[in-house]
């Protein structure tokens, strides 16, 4: 094994966030070397290649297991690329090393094994995006290129794709995020179609296989299958998932085309492996016996997008309300006082901090400013206030105080149960909201439209807090968040059934009898 300081400090020298040059260390290092000893002879003495090589590590310490035909290195920054050379040459008899951008000059490659840290790039730091958009249409890959800012190790691993010859293996340090956000949905289709994933690893020493880099990664063991074996059914095939805590521990095998479409949405989940299979287990039971069903599209909807919330929310920073009457609430700021018709507020949720006290809302303690004709009288003095206010909505031209109105009328976000977008589980005893009538909410709030107490229930049980602390979208240390789409992949009660919501430390007794559950 062959490493030395100066592979590392020369990363300072070069643009680090513009490159990701954030090389891979001792840790991921040390993953690499024992996955590439479960490889068969001839696969280490076949063609090795890094397409993004940065100052050479991934090569250098792994040069007393291989001994391969021919050795393939690529980097766009001179320096590293130079040392890369120079430490190479000294280590093998048949070295390649090209100083440049791989997207452009490794299409022409094919290698046996692949070991390799892509780079990390934000989309918007990508020079050129549309001609890397354009070169992935080409080569096939457009169409598992879910947005348009996929990111630059997204793209990458296609690349790896094309390099990687059938049957080859390929050893990568990838960013965890790959496998729980929509970017990265492409590759994992492309893993479950073409490859055999032999093993996850998670770092257990800290968040990330790279030097000096502070986001979470993961590495991933796979083998390409044979051309005609692609097609062959692979859902047996059992990955190994891995901790690394000074050494490789595996924790659990799971079959990834057996996995439910929640877990699926969030591999991150497979490491917390215990607690992942048995709510899977206990959610496809329920699945069998028909307590649970899937959300349809239409029965959720996120809430109305605000363009000025101050204006458009009534009572808001500026207005209170002082009187209310069957055709007319009148509001006041200071000393001026306005009556809006009725016809034009619509009673609506605002921000979940609001409703934290009780599941049930009796009154949503706002309403919307929806208004579809020309404004007249005390309307046409708000909306003008408004226009002095210089309400962000503006920017839709003359009509703009019909911007709630037309989402009232074209997204219909009206339900009962309103789910809280994003929830604290240490702090928030509420993740969902409940109405006997339908309301709207804004978009702080996924909305089920089917009146259904027992979806509350569930969505503010220990359960489904399970679910989110296991499979949800962690935003921050203590923040957690799911989308519409993880919603609609994470079942519901299927049963109607009408419950007492006024106690929520009744919610857990009601939801382990409906799922006859006595503890998780």
């Amino acid at each position: 094994m062959y490493l030395i300081d100066g592979q590392y400090e020369v990363q300072r020298t070069v643009d680090r966030k513009g490159t990701s040059s954030y090389y891979t260390n001792r840790d991921g290092l040390a993953v690499i070397r024992d996955f590439l000893q479960e490889l068969g002879g001839e696969y280490r003495r076949g063609v090795i290649m890094d397409p993004f090589a940065g100052s050479g590590v991934t090569l250098s310490a792994i040069n007393d297991l291989v001994k391969p035909r021919k050795v393939v290195a690529i980097e766009i920054n001179e320096g590293p690329c130079e040392l890369t050379r120079r430490i190479l040459s000294s280590l093998y008899s048949d070295v390649e090393v090209i100083c440049g951008d791989a997207f452009k000059v490794a299409w022409r490659y094919k290698a046996d094994v692949i070991v390799t840290n892509p780079p990390f790039v934000r989309w918007h730091l990508v020079r050129n995006r549309d001609e890397l958009l354009s070169m992935m249409d080409s080569m096939g890959y457009g169409k598992l290129i879910v947005r348009r800012d996929p990111g630059l190790h997204v793209l990458s691993f296609f690349l790896i794709d094309h390099v990687l010859r059938d049957g080859g293996y390929a050893i990568l340090v990838i960013p965890a995020s790959t496998f729980y956000t929509e970017q990265g949905e492409g590759v994992k289709r492309l893993l479950k179609l073409r490859y055999d994933v032999i093993g996850l690893v998670e770092n257990r020493m800290g968040p990330s296989f790279s030097d000096g880099s502070g986001f979470k990664e993961l590495i991933i063991f796979i083998k390409k299958r044979d051309g005609l074996l692609s097609f062959i059914d692979s859902s047996g095939i059992e990955t190994n998932i891995y901790y690394y805590e000074g050494s490789l521990r595996r924790i659990g095998t799971v079959k990834l085309h057996k996995l439910p479409a929640f877990a699926d949405r969030n591999w991150l989940s497979l490491f917390n492996y215990d607690r992942a299979s048995r709510l899977i287990s206990i959610i496809e039971e329920a699945l069998d016996n028909g307590l649970l069903r899937y959300l349809g599209r239409h029965e959720i909807v996120r809430g109305v997008e605000m363009y000025g919330p101050d204006f458009f929310f009534i009572p808001n920073r500026y207005w209170r309300i002082i009187e209310e009457s069957r055709d007319y609430v009148v509001i006041a700021n200071n000393n001026e006082q306005l009556e809006l018709p009725r016809r034009h507020l619509i009673p609506c949720l605002r921000r979940p901090e609001y409703y934290e006290d009780e599941v049930l809302i009796r009154d949503p303690g706002f309403y919307v400013f929806a208004i579809s004709d020309e404004p007249g009288g005390d309307a046409l003095r708000y909306v003008k206030w408004g226009e002095e206010l210089k309400v962000p909505a503006l920017k839709f031209g003359n009509k703009w105080y019909r911007h709630v109105w037309m989402q009232l009328r074209s997204k219909m976000p009206f339900g009962h149960v309103f789910i809280h977008d994003k929830v604290d589980l240490a702090r928030h005893k509420i993740i969902a909201n409940y109405s006997s009538k339908p309301l709207c909410a804004s978009k702080n709030f996924y909305i089920i439209r089917t009146d259904n107490p027992m979806i509350v229930a569930w969505y503010n049980s220990t359960i489904f807090r399970e679910i989110l602390t296991v499979f949800g979208r962690k935003i921050s240390q203590t923040w957690t968040r799911l989308l519409e789409e993880d919603y609609l992949e994470i079942p519901i009660p299927s049963k109607i059934i009408n419950i007492d919501l006024h106690n929520i430390n009744n919610i857990n007794n009601i939801i382990n009898e409906y799922f006859i559950i006595n503890k998780l």
